[in-house]
């Protein structure tokens, strides 16, 4: 596990090999020696230990007759003394490090967040007059003067704040409403669903469908237009078109249809107490394995992933940490019967079906359908409603 307690003073691990190494372990136990993770398989041990008790093992290794060696080191007191003959690298970390905290005080990059109508190239050319673009140094920007200059120069914004995290520049903004266009009066009753037309009443317009119709989504059914003609004394016709706001009503037999599948068997699955870790560094555009399984070790199992990110003060780091969690799971398959999975699949029909149904809707009628797949090992029920509704909007 990913523990300073252990990296921070290291640990080494070795390898114990000899006939009396039973009789080794048991010895390094009462002496108060810890060891952990240990590797047992008949003369040979592999385990972890702490350096300061390397030493106390000599006597012990005498009295049993065991051999050691040192396989790995591991931690921070080997990192620094592999620091020590490595000047070059360290002076290389150290300067790394200064150029990350030297550019940390400059700004590289300017999110600008809440425009629609208002364009990002016009909020730029507020910030470029004053001085304000990517590279400018941290110290040199005035949040306060900068809100102000975007508000006078640009009529549109009703509030504009700015803050810096990190080497970003956050330009947030809000607009002021704009007043929204007159509605236009509908000219026509157009159908909100397909369906059969059953029963017409118009209280202002002109009926475009008849009962008995089949009528489709956004068809025309009541126009807005109304003919007028009037007789002239000489025998002549005169028609006239009149606009009016149609009003009235047109109930329709509409249906709804749903389809689910159900298994013929249950999977119950249960934690066997069985994890593993890998943890991965990524940095940048790069990614370095540490430790760990890369793939679950487990047949069943179950995946949690988590990643860790490292700022310093206002500076986002480009490092991140990935752990990656592996549980073994416990399958158990039931059967099911083929009554209880259609009762179960036609319950899930009618949910979905419930979802679709508008208010005050009148259910006329119920059609349910049941299939077996006996060689796929589901069975399936479809379940259709037919309602009574106005559909005119």
């Amino acid at each position: 596990m990913f523990d300073w307690r252990i990296l921070w003073p290291g640990y080494l691990l070795i390898s114990v090999k000899g006939s009396g190494l039973a009789r080794f372990l048991n010895l390094a136990t009462r002496q108060g020696i810890n060891f952990w993770d240990l590797g047992y398989e008949g003369s040979l041990a592999v385990l972890k230990i702490r350096p300061r008790d390397f030493k106390r093992l000599r006597p012990l290794l005498r009295k049993t007759g065991c051999s050691v060696r040192i396989l790995q080191k591991k931690g921070a007191p080997f990192l620094l003394l592999q620091g020590k003959r490595r000047k070059g690298l360290a002076l290389g970390m150290a300067f790394f490090c200064f150029m990350l905290y030297f550019f940390s005080l400059f700004i590289w990059h300017i999110n600008i967040e809440g425009n629609t109508d208002v364009s990002k190239e016009e909020i730029r050319a507020v910030l470029e007059n004053n001085g304000v673009k990517e590279g400018i140094f941290k110290k040199r920007i005035d949040l306060t003067e900068l809100e102000r200059a975007l508000l006078l120069k640009i009529a549109d914004l009703k509030w504009a704040g700015a803050g810096i995290k990190g080497v970003f520049l956050n330009i947030q903004v809000v607009e002021r409403l704009r007043e929204p266009p007159l509605e236009e009066e509908p000219r026509n009753l157009v159908a909100a669903k397909d369906g059969l037309v059953t029963d017409i009443l118009v209280l202002s317009g002109e009926p475009l469908v008849e009962i008995g119709d089949t009528v489709q989504k956004g068809q025309k059914l009541i126009s807005g237009q109304v003919k007028i003609i009037e007789e002239l004394e000489d025998g002549e016709q005169l028609e006239e078109i009149m606009e009016v706001k149609p009003k009235g009503m047109v109930q329709a037999l509409v249906w709804y249809e749903s389809y689910t599948e159900v298994p013929l068997y249950q999977v119950r699955k249960k934690r066997t107490g069985n994890a593993a870790r890998f943890f991965s560094l990524e940095v940048e555009d790069r990614r370095y394995n540490l430790w760990g399984p890369a793939s679950s070790p487990y047949r069943n199992y179950e995946m949690e992933k988590t990643k860790h990110f490292y700022v310093w003060r206002d500076l986002r780091l480009p490092v991140e940490l990935s752990i990656i969690g592996y549980r073994e799971l416990e399958v158990d398959i039931q059967p099911v019967s083929p009554q209880a999975a259609l009762q179960e699949a036609k319950n899930l029909a009618l949910e979905e079906l419930n979802l679709q149904l508008p208010k005050g809707a009148t259910i006329k009628e119920r059609y349910v359908n049941e299939f077996y797949f006996f060689e796929l090992g589901r069975v399936g029920c479809r379940v259709m409603i037919e309602t009574l509704e106005d559909i005119a909007v």
